[in-house]
């Protein structure tokens, strides 16, 4: 990476350099700004929410200039999509999305259990289901989670042009409100031992509600 020169009048114009000190700090670089913003960002939409997160207090997370969200993401609105399309699919990680029932229980016993979130301190999923206010926004929300639930459908192994389709989906629907379910009782009430249960400890269960749900009809 270049230096700053202190007397610079483009380095002093530089937002992506904002907060660095003035003489012999590294300039700041952009690709990691940009990582470390989304990812404060995330931590504050999962928490908070979307209507009680700030630019401002973002920028603050990160110690770069509020123009600098301005200038990568364009406005709030912006950067909740873009840490909305950059936080791990739920159920399908940043992986391949599972291609059956099996491997979607398995994804969803890793992707449950209580350790599978420590970068992010809850469930990425929250920042889905806190309302914002912001028809345009919440419309990001719902169409997140139907994405969600046609890729759970694929996975079943059943084609989406049959008769039953809507109750297909609705089936799917419910295996993702299950996992949803799972992170927000996780995350308000604690109940045990849902909790702390484990990777190993959800499979078997998980397998049988998928199965039940999303079989194909006989």
């Amino acid at each position: 990476m270049t230096r700053k020169t202190g007397g610079s009048p483009d380095a002093a114009a530089d937002p992506s350099t904002a907060g660095q000190p003035a003489g012999g700090g590294r300039r700041r670089d952009a690709a990691a700004t940009r990582q470390a913003l989304l990812q404060a960002a995330r931590s504050r939409f999962i928490r908070l929410g979307y209507d009680s997160t700030t630019l401002r207090d973002v920028a603050a997370d990160v110690g770069v200039n509020l123009a600098l969200i301005k200038r990568y993401f364009g406005s709030k609105e912006g950067l909740f999509k873009a840490a909305v399309a950059s936080t791990p699919r739920f159920p399908g990680g940043e992986g391949e999305f599972p291609r059956d029932r099996a491997a979607l229980a398995e994804a969803l016993s890793h992707q449950l259990s209580a350790d599978a979130w420590p970068e992010f301190g809850e469930h990425p999923v929250l920042m889905l289901l806190r309302a914002s206010g912001d028809e345009r926004v919440d419309g990001m929300r719902r169409q997140a989670l139907q994405d969600f639930s046609r890729q759970v459908l694929e996975a079943a192994g059943t084609r989406r042009a049959q008769d039953d389709d809507n109750e297909r989906l609705l089936r799917a629907e419910l295996v993702v409100a299950l996992g949803v379910g799972v992170a927000v009782v996780r995350s308000a009430v604690g109940l045990q031992p849902l909790r702390d249960a484990t990777s190993d400890d959800l499979l078997g269960p998980l397998r049988d509600v998928v199965d039940i749900l999303l079989a194909p009809p006989h």
